[in-house]
């Protein structure tokens, strides 16, 4: 796990791995209980589905991890660049939460 810092540190994209053992019955009332969220008319669905889901991220054991480099790609900061000195407004979104 000390590779996960490293990771941190050189800013790379990481995917952490893990798994943990559930019993038949515990995927049964899982499966039962993602059914019974999806198909309702409830306005609160995602915040449901995220609860149900941390309910069973947890204990999990550590696999394993890797990690690429996410560059930008070719072009992208001198465009930035240009845009800000003509004046026009840069956001720049990501996928990260």
């Amino acid at each position: 796990m000390a590779d996960l810092l490293t990771f941190a540190k050189e800013g790379l994209r990481t995917l952490v791995v893990a798994q943990k053992y559930i019993s038949e019955a515990d995927y049964k009332r899982f499966d039962s209980d993602l059914h019974d969220i999806k198909t309702s008319d409830s306005t609160d669905k995602d915040e449901q589905l995220e609860a149900l889901y941390n309910s069973y991220e947890q204990g999990l054991q550590y696999v394993g991890a890797t990690a690429i480099e996410d560059k930008l790609q070719y072009g992208v900061p001198e465009t930035i660049a240009t845009l800000i000195k003509a004046n026009i407004k840069v956001w720049v979104l990501t996928g990260d939460k």
